[in-house]
């Protein structure tokens, strides 16, 4: 019997595609070990060596596993979605191929799992959450990583977390077959954790979804020039009677000067919602100093997100001071 060792690299955060590729080893008749790090002498206990990054940071700590483990000559695999942008450097630093996209192998591996992706790609070319390519504009991974067009999933088992990552663009059918079957599944609470698309959020949209107890509605407002679109999708969703508080929108900051990315922030506070700021962090960033834009240094990134995310409505950034607490 086969030992695999299966390495989460961005461990506390689940990692959905390692949970697939353990019911796919076990059912080659493996003995499968689920771990967030793997110590020398537990090495050579392993035939196998998988590892997995959610988040590209994660990295140095993955190829430390890697070599640790081609150290003992074991059969090692490397891949998930922190790879996608630093797969040349993997390649130089440990001779492996990345598997950056979906693994075909365990891609469509059955089984209950707390999170579920419906589909796969995404068709939106103007996502500003991407990465320079040639010199050129940033373009967004996730159609890179998983496709220009949907691959569709009609028959996963339901999950209270639905990862997919356009749910707005798909085909209403699709829709429909995800809002139906979760249904059935009768969760107390369902998360469309990676939220709407607000250019191709439409009336039949909300009241599609408003049949499942979503958690909230999470949808994006990431640089000043979505803020037309953003705007059409506020104003459906107050057509449907979808409570203001009950809207998370995601704003990133950086990929716009300070003063733009405040501005957003204020709007999204003055509709009454809750703002979520992120920071932006190139898909090649392993650690060490930030690459940055505009007037931005890494400390004002993680000032501005703590002020975004805490205070925004009781003072302007700039008058913002590192340890600052709002009164109770």
């Amino acid at each position: 019997m086969s030992r695999v060792a299966l390495v989460n690299a961005s461990t506390p955060t689940y990692n959905l595609g390692l949970a697939k590729a353990r019911h796919w080893w076990q059912r080659q008749g493996a003995e499968v070990s689920m771990l967030s790090n793997l110590l020398p002498m537990e090495t050579p206990d392993f035939d196998e060596v998988w590892v997995s990054v959610i988040f590209s940071w994660h990295i140095p700590k993955a190829l430390e596993i890697i070599r640790q483990a081609q150290f003992f000559h074991r059969p090692c695999e490397i891949g998930g979605p922190g790879t996608f942008g630093v797969r040349s450097l993997i390649r130089e630093r440990t001779g492996l191929e990345a598997q950056a996209t979906p693994d075909p192998r365990f891609e469509r591996e059955p089984g209950a799992y707390p999170m579920v992706f419906w589909s796969r790609g995404c068709p939106a070319k103007n996502c500003t959450l991407g990465f320079p390519r040639n010199g050129a504009s940033p373009i967004c991974s996730v159609p890179e990583m998983e496709g220009w067009r949907y691959t569709l999933y009609p028959d996963v088992t339901p999950a209270p977390i639905i990862m997919d990552n356009n749910l707005s663009a798909l085909p209403r059918a699709h829709q429909d077959v995800i809002v139906d079957r979760t249904l059935t599944a009768s969760f107390v609470q369902v998360d469309a954790n990676s939220g709407f698309e607000p250019r191709s959020f439409r009336t039949d949209t909300v009241q599609r979804w408003k049949r499942l107890p979503l958690k909230c509605w999470r949808f994006a407002y990431d640089e000043l020039a979505e803020g037309a679109a953003v705007r059409r999708m506020m104003a459906i969703l107050d057509e449907a009677d979808v409570p203001r508080r009950a809207r998370r929108i995601y704003c990133l900051a950086g990929n716009e000067p300070i003063a733009d990315c405040e501005q957003r922030v204020s709007e999204i506070n003055e509709w009454g919602c809750y703002p979520i700021v992120q920071r932006r962090r190139p898909l090649d960033w392993i650690g060490g100093p930030l690459p940055v834009l505009h007037d931005w240094s890494e400390q004002r990134l993680i000032d501005f997100q703590r002020w975004g995310n805490r205070l925004a409505k009781g003072i302007p950034f700039a008058e913002y001071r590192r340890g600052y607490k709002a009164d109770a």
